[in-house]
C-alpha cells in the first residue's frame, strides 16, 4: 500500500472508529438511564454532528502542526530541494516501491497546504459515517431491540474493519479484528453501566 492510500486509511479508521464507539457508549448509556428512543436518537445525533466536528478540526490542527514541525527540521538541518533531488537520483536504481517509500520521506516536509484540510474532510466525514451506524436500529425498532441490534451491527463493522486493516497491512486478520470489538465491546458495557447508575427516576 503506497503511503497515500495508508493515509487514507488511516483517516478513515481514526474517525469512523471514534465516531462508531463513541456514539455507541452513548447512546447504551441513554437507554440504560432513560429506555426513551427519542432521547437515545437525539443525544446521539447531538454527539455526531459535535464529535464529527472536533474530530475534523483535531485532524486539521494536528496535521498542520506535523508538517511545521517537518518543515522546522528541515530548515534546521539546511536541508534543500537540491539536496533531496541528488539524494533521489542516486537512488534511483531502487525498486519501484522502495524508491516511492524514501521520495515520501523525503519530501514529507514539503506537503502543500491543502493536506491538512483534505485529512480533516476526511476525518469528519468518516466520524459522521460512523456516527450513524450505532443509531440506524433506532430509527427503525423497539428501544431494547434497536439497543441489541445496534450493538451486533457495531461489533460486525469494528470486526471487520479491523480485518481489513490488517489485510491491506500486515497482521492477522483475526487478532486485528478482535482487537478493534474488544474496544467497542468495552465502550458498549461503559456506557450501559454508566447510564443504569445514575437512571433517571420514574
Amino acid at each position: 500500500m503506497s503511503s497515500h492510500n495508508a493515509r487514507h486509511l488511516q483517516d478513515a479508521i481514526l474517525g469512523g472508529q471514534d465516531g462508531l464507539v463513541n456514539v455507541l457508549g452513548l447512546s447504551l448509556g441513554v437507554v440504560g438511564a432513560t429506555a426513551d428512543p427519542s432521547l437515545v436518537v437525539v443525544s446521539g445525533m447531538a454527539a455526531m454532528f459535535a464529535e464529527s466536528i472536533s474530530m475534523g478540526a483535531v485532524a486539521y490542527t494536528s496535521a498542520n502542526a506535523a508538517i511545521a514541525c517537518e518543515k522546522k527540521r528541515a530548515l534546521e538541518a539546511e536541508f534543500e530541494k537540491k539536496d533531496i533531488d541528488k539524494i533521489l537520483t542516486m537512488l534511483s536504481h531502487l525498486p519501484a516501491k522502495k524508491f516511492a517509500l524514501v521520495r515520501s520521506k523525503l519530501l514529507s516536509h514539503e506537503e502543500g497546504t491543502s493536506a491538512p484540510v483534505s485529512t480533516a474532510i476526511k476525518v469528519w466525514l468518516s466520524t459522521m459515517c460512523g456516527s450513524f451506524i450505532p443509531l440506524f436500529p433506532y430509527f427503525l425498532l423497539p428501544v431494547w431491540d434497536a439497543a441489541l441490534a445496534s450493538i451486533l451491527l457495531s461489533g460486525f463493522v469494528l470486526f471487520f474493519t479491523g480485518a481489513l486493516k490488517a489485510k491491506w497491512t500486515i497482521g492477522d486478520w483475526k487478532e486485528s479484528g478482535f482487537e478493534m470489538l474488544a474496544v467497542g465491546t468495552l465502550a458498549a458495557i461503559a456506557g450501559y453501566i454508566i447510564g443504569v447508575l445514575l437512571r433517571a427516576p420514574v
